[in-house]
């Protein structure tokens, strides 16, 4: 079914940092611009936005660009060209390009609409072509770590901030069949918490303020009276236990439920209240397509102010753009 894009008005958002770390004073450590995207097909009717998309992140000075996973629509077979369609245009990319997989990409292959794959086949498809070394996609590469046996969980430094990815796809959320059996579901939910404590034990000893997790699948956080039903509950509990101590700003990106959204959503678990040194970035989806560009730089008017001293900046850009017309126009002014 064709999907139908969504065009939002462009919106441009500031929320504040808690900063208690100063930064360095240089341009290249205390600033940085990025973009954050997810749900871009190789499908006909997509043909040309993802390659127009990561060169407008480019023209428009973002450093380097994530994506949330989702490469395929869900009804797609998991076949290889479909799983690898977007791989050549992931490594040509004009800047720094990263890719998380989503739960189309592996996880529900295993059902009829993608072709009754084995899932973790599947998974091992990706990672002998996505993360096959310890640079990332795109031009220039950056050099980054891999978490042993999970080659899609990175880490990576870049400006001011220390990013992880993270593979949580978005079946196990809400009771859907898992992918694996359970041993290695409980191996993998393993290694994204231990991916989790070791990005924040980094950072600290770093002295690094701004962490950035990347993920496809919504963890589901919730309010804490809530948290001990939720399927996601340790990974709820860790990211509050560690983000309530930690000395900075965490961002958290996910995809997978089609709703484009930049919130607090994790609460404090004594009085309930959000907390404002943890935010949280919902990419676009294939239905409301578009990218995010995140500035991080500091506030010059605030002076030695900790709150304010440094700042997150957040731009969307719906896709296509609304002065490039048609889908079809758009296609060919992207090739």
């Amino acid at each position: 079914m064709r999907h139908q894009t969504y065009f939002f008005q462009r919106t441009l958002c500031l929320i504040p940092l808690l900063v208690s770390l100063a930064f360095s004073q240089t341009a290249s450590a205390s600033s940085l611009v990025f973009a954050l995207f997810g749900d871009v097909y190789m499908t006909p009717q997509h043909q040309g936005y993802l390659k127009g998309m990561l060169d407008d992140m480019a023209r428009k000075g973002s450093e380097l660009a994530i994506s949330t996973g989702g490469i395929k629509p869900a009804d797609q077979g998991c076949q290889d060209k479909n799983l690898l369609a977007t791989y050549p245009v992931f490594a040509a990319a004009p800047l720094p390009t990263f890719y998380v997989p989503g739960d189309a990409d592996w996880a529900i292959c295993g059902q009829t609409a993608g072709g009754n794959f084995v899932p973790e086949e599947r998974l091992n498809l990706l990672r002998k072509t996505f993360y096959q070394s310890d640079l990332s996609l795109g031009e220039p590469q950056l050099p980054l770590v891999r978490q042993a046996d999970y080659p899609e969980h990175m880490r990576w430094r870049s400006g001011p901030a220390l990013f992880i990815s993270l593979n949580v796809p978005g079946t196990h959320s809400k009771g859907t069949k898992p992918a694996e059996d359970a041993q290695s579901l409980q191996n993998r939910t393993d290694a994204v918490l231990s991916w989790i404590k070791a990005a924040y034990s980094e950072a600290r000893q770093q002295e690094i303020s701004m962490l950035v997790m990347v993920m496809h699948g919504d963890p589901d956080l919730s309010a804490p009276e809530a948290a001990s039903t939720q399927p996601r509950a340790p990974m709820t509990d860790l990211l509050r236990s560690e983000t309530e101590g930690f000395p900075g700003q965490v961002l958290l990106v996910h995809g997978g439920n089609g709703v484009h959204r930049i919130d607090h959503p994790l609460t404090n678990q004594s009085n309930e209240m959000p907390l404002q040194n943890f935010t949280r970035v919902e990419t676009y989806s294939a239905l409301q397509q578009g990218w995010v560009q995140v500035r991080i730089e500091r506030n010059k008017k605030s002076g030695d102010d900790p709150v304010h001293r440094t700042e997150f900046l957040f731009e969307s850009f719906p896709w296509p753009p609304l002065d490039m017309g048609t889908e079809e126009e758009t296609t060919k002014a992207a090739n």
